[in-house]
Order: structure tokens, then sequence, then C-alpha cells
């Protein structure tokens, strides 16, 4: 035990804010320092009356936790006197004299390690603050973290000007809350516990002084702002536009996935590598590489194609469509005679979001064919099967030729994908059409970003294919153009020409367009102040997106108070 004598000096080391003084420090088996202080007034206060007390009634000893030192544990023995209030109308008699700039009545620890662990506690949470706390010679539960953050006081800030409002899930799907972003500071001001009008404008009464609301499209944000904040301008989100329109031109391209396909089809086939010898006991053979429905491809000239047998699996994909066709019937004639989508998914067992999508589509849906991943052989198939041709079966030269090329893989890889051409014992001299070589046609959402990004960002492939679908469908032609021209509106920052847009998306003669312009009519001064503004979303995104970070961290258990506590404090 190592003991040192106390001085004036020490007790600014110990206690720098407090009137004390260090009577003995002691270090006990090289592991806790222990530290004697007793309070250098000579009087105190009484907390009830306010009058200066010098008659000592008693003494006790306070036992506090600190800071540690050099890694050191530290504790504070406080010498503590009860004092008698001579005041003749002041109801306490006795009381004992505070340590405020010490530590808090009751408390067990002094007050700037209980603002440490709050500190703490708001960065990582309790279960993760607890478990760093003894590397910084502390200790606490993850309770006592959760406790101290949800007692300390948020942070208060100003009254944003410009204010960006976006949902998030509490419970996908189920519950949802607020999030409002001081736009101009970048910095999260509130959590509302719900998304409804009512309560955005009580906040926004509350708050008076916000000139600009940015937000998405919700109605009960759009209500809110008009009810709480009437004088202020409301800014729609760019993005969100942006990816409507995207949604709306995937969904007429999923309608007419028959011009997808034959866009494909109609692409000049590239020379094609020499291909591997038949292997029909071997369906597994070349899984890499990506298959295509062989009815779909073109016949050679003069030779008439045989019917595929109806495997057990074709046998049931055929009976779904067929359901699947009885339904889109269904939902036709229920739609001709004046039903709602929400009643006719009702009586059909469908959704309202997948009535919409029947009756947009001219044909019944058909199912997507499942796309063949690609594997790690798919880039170099092409080059073994020449190699192969040529007489090369040698897999050690051939992983050695691969790998010059790019290739990544091990031997083995080599020498599977060959043993497969190797069990037949030939090669073969002419070059079979094979269900592979057909072109696969893109996704509705690969065609979608060709549509709309500009030509020099496409490959030449991309582009011809694009000139051959917009030129052999006249719908998605439309569609095309008035979500390339809306685009370039909302980047324009001239509100004026939002206007023809609208007449134009009306006039078009495609009902979702037609249906979102009307929309759009209806807020269309927000979508004139986002032409026009430049605020955004942006940072109300990137909010909410802390926001589930922090909420999974505690592992979806927090509530709003302790939510809000520690997305307030994370950007004081």
């Amino acid at each position: 035990m190592l003991t040192a004598s106390g001085s004036p000096s020490a007790a600014a080391l110990f206690a720098p804010d407090a009137d004390v003084r260090v009577e003995e420090v002691r270090i006990v088996e090289g592991e806790v320092i222990h530290v004697a202080l007793r309070c250098a007034r000579h009087c105190a206060s009484c907390p009830v009356c306010g009058h200066e007390a010098s008659r000592v009634h008693s003494v006790y000893s306070r036992s506090l936790a600190d800071l540690a030192w050099r890694g050191f544990p530290v504790r504070l023995a406080v010498r503590v006197r009860r004092f008698r209030c001579g005041h003749a109308t002041c109801p306490r008699a006795l009381f004992a004299e505070r340590l405020d700039d010490l530590a808090g009545p009751y408390a067990r620890r002094t007050t700037r390690l209980t603002r440490t662990l709050t500190r703490v506690g708001m960065a990582l949470g309790g279960e993760a603050g607890a478990r760093l706390l003894p590397i910084l010679g502390a200790s606490a539960s993850p309770s006592t973290m959760l406790r101290l953050v949800r007692r300390s006081p948020p942070p208060t800030r100003p009254t944003p000007r410009v204010l960006g409002v976006d949902d998030w899930a509490r419970r996908r799907g189920h519950t949802y809350g607020t999030v409002l972003v001081d736009l101009e500071r970048r910095v999260p001001v509130e959590l509302l516990p719900d998304r409804e009008a009512a309560t955005f404008a009580q906040w926004l009464r509350e708050h008076p002084g916000v000139e600009v609301i940015a937000r998405d499209r919700a109605e009960a944000y759009a209500q809110g702002a008009r009810d709480g904040a009437p004088a202020a301008v409301q800014v729609a989100d760019r993005w969100h536009l942006l990816k409507n329109v995207g949604e709306l031109l995937e969904r007429l391209l999923h309608a007419h996935r028959a011009a997808l396909a034959e866009a494909a089809l109609a692409e000049p086939a590239p020379a094609s590598a020499p291909t591997p010898p038949a292997r029909d006991s071997d369906p597994a053979a070349s899984s890499s590489a990506p298959r295509a429905n062989p009815s779909t491809l073109p016949t050679p000239e003069g030779v008439r194609r045989s019917p595929e047998p109806l495997t057990p699996a074709r046998a049931v994909a055929a009976g779904r469509q067929a359901a699947r066709q009885a339904r889109y019937d269904q939902v036709k004639a229920l739609r001709a005679q004046g039903l709602s989508h929400r009643a006719i998914g009702t009586r059909v067992g469908m959704t309202p979001a997948t009535v919409r999508k029947y009756l947009a589509a001219p044909t019944c849906p058909t199912r997507a064919p499942r796309r063949t991943k690609v594997g790690t052989l798919t880039r170099v198939d092409a080059h073994l099967r020449a190699r192969w041709q040529e007489g090369c079966e040698d897999a050690l030269v051939l992983w050695r030729e691969v790998q010059e090329i790019g290739f990544r893989g091990s031997l083995r890889t080599i020498q599977r994908h060959v043993e497969r051409w190797r069990a037949t014992g030939r090669r073969t001299d002419v070059l079979r059409a094979t269900a592979s070589s057909a072109p696969r046609p893109p996704s509705p959402r690969q065609v979608r970003w060709w549509l709309t990004l500009p030509a020099e960002r496409l490959s030449e492939g991309q582009r011809c294919y694009v000139a051959r679908l917009t030129e052999a469908c006249a719908p998605i032609r439309a569609a095309r153009q008035l979500a390339v021209t809306f685009g370039v509106v909302l980047r324009g920052g001239e509100a004026n020409a939002l206007g023809p847009w609208l007449e134009d998306a009306t006039e078009s003669g495609l009902t979702s367009f037609q249906d979102f312009a009307a929309g759009l009519r209806r807020d269309q001064a927000s979508i004139e102040a986002a032409i026009r503004e430049p605020w955004s979303n942006g940072q109300t995104e990137g909010q909410v997106n802390k926001l589930k970070m922090l909420k999974r961290q505690m592992y979806g258990r927090a509530g709003l108070p302790l939510l809000r506590q520690r997305m307030l404090a994370t950007a004081a």
C-alpha cells in the first residue's frame, strides 16, 4: 500500500470544480486509488430555506466512484457534515452539506464520471458500452447505462428555417414514426411517435419560424404542413418523383415482356465459339452457361422442331399458367362491371397492387424464366470450348491460359469442368445450335435503366437494343420520351416547363402516366418549388438510415424515448 499526504494542489487533480481539500491518497495493492476528501467551507446553506448554518451535528463518509487515473480506478471517500438549521421558520432541523460541484444528492459516482458514462451509452448503447467500460477503468451494468441515457436532458436546438420530414418504420408494416431534420445544420431536431398530419401540424404550431418544408409526396405531411405552417413553402423531393416515373416505366415494361423478348431475338447473333460434344447423359454439364427456352429459338429453315416432352415440372407450370389466365380473365370481367381495385382483390384473392398490374397488362402476365447465376467460369467458357475443339484436353494447360485472361479460380475447377467433356471420349467438329446460344432477354428493370440513361453511358449493344425496342413498341417509345423529358424538367430549374409536360402526359394515351399527371396537378405547387429550390430530402434520408442503424444496434428493442435520446444526442 502506497500512502501520500494531501495538499491543496491535489484537490485540483481529483476535484477541480469542488471546494474540497484532499487529506490522503492511497494506492491499495496496486489496483485502486483511494482518496480521502473533506469540504473546505466552515458553513453550509440549508437546502430548504437557504440560510447559512455553522453548527455541526455529526459527520459521515460518502463513497464516490470517479474517473480512472492512468488506468487505475479511483474511489473518493468524502467526509460530509450534518448541520443544524437555526432559522426559526425553517421546517428542516438537520441537513447534510451538498457536494453539488462534485456529485449530486444520493449519487454513488461523481458528476464527471456520470457524464462520461452517459456519453458512452449514447454512442454505443447498453451492452456495448458496458463491455467498453473496464478498459476505461470504470464499471456499470447495461441497464445502468441505458438508465443514465434516459435521464439525461435532450439537447435543445433552435427552430429550423428549412425543415426536412420523412417517415421511418418502428415496426415495418405496422407502426411508423416521423423524423424532422434541420437541413441547414444537417442535424435531426425531433422524432414524432407517428406519421399523422395532426401530430406534424401540432409540432409546427409549437415551433413557429419554419419557412421551407422538404418532404416526399405523402399526403399526411402535405396536410400537416398546410395546417401547422400555412406560410411555409413546401418542396417535393426530386428523387422520389424520378423514382415514381421509373416505376411507371418498369410496370409498362412488365406488361410488354413479349416486346422485350422480340427485341433480344432480333439482335444479330455473334460468332459463336465451338462447343463441346453432346452430353445427353449429363444434364448438369455447362450449368454455368445461361439457358433459354428452346421453344423461343428460331428453327433452321427446312427443319421442323419436334414438340418438347411434357415433363412433370412443365405440367405444373402449365397448370399454374392456366390458373393465372383464369384469374386474369376474372379480373378484367369484374373491372368491366365497375368494381374497384380493392373490391376485385377481395373477391379474387389478390392485393390491389396485383389487380392494378393485371388491369394494366394487355395480356395475361407470365412468370419470368429463372435467371441463371453468372458463375466463375462464365467469362472463360468460350475460350475453354474453343481450345477443347482445337484438341487441347490438358486441364493444367487450360488453367494457365485462362489465368492470363483474368480467371481466379483453382485448377480443380477447370478439371471438373473438362471432365464432363472428356467422359464422351470424342470431339465434335460441327457446331450445334444449343439453347444456351440464344440471347436471353434483359429484365424489365435493366431495360428501365437503359431507356432513361444517357446514350453515352450505354454500350453499343445496349444502344442497339433500345433502338430496336422503341421502334417496335409505340407505348414503350412514348413512355420513354415522357420519362426522359420529366427528368430534364426537374433538373432544368424552369418551373414553367412542368405545365407542358403535364399536358403531354395527359394526352399520351398511357393510363399510368395520365394518373401520375393527375396526381402531380393536385400537388403542383410543391413540385414547381422542387424545380426552383435547391432543397431536397437527401439529408433526411441519410438521418433515417442513421436511425435504423441505432435501432438495429439495440436489436430493435428500444422504445421511442431511448431512440430519441440517442438520435438527438449523437448529432449534438
